[in-house]
């Protein structure tokens, strides 16, 4: 396997051996896992989107105003527009 060191800055497309279209990297996706209680949501960012389905945990900064919602705490997986059987828990972690 070939592995290259690219520092991006955006979104960029990059040529990766053994795909014949270059590759979308460095694009951040927001989404919000709403808080079983109905209380709000929490929205995360990441370049890896189609990681979500593997998550069990949200960490949170105890002094990060944007959550005010008690931990732990449980929030929904949602998918395509549709809930599924999965909760994710809000933790609090200052790491």
């Amino acid at each position: 396997m070939q592995v290259d060191h690219l520092e991006v800055k955006g979104r960029t497309l990059v040529s990766v051996p053994g795909y014949s279209e270059q590759v979308e990297v460095g694009v951040l996706t927001s989404f919000a896992y709403p808080l079983e209680d109905g209380s709000g949501e929490i929205v995360v960012a990441t370049t890896r989107p189609e990681t979500m389905l593997g998550d069990t945990a949200v960490a949170v900064h105890p002094d990060d105003d944007r959550c005010m919602h008690p931990a732990p705490c449980l929030a929904a997986m949602a998918c395509c527009g549709q809930s599924i059987s999965a909760a994710v828990r809000l933790l609090l972690s200052d790491v």
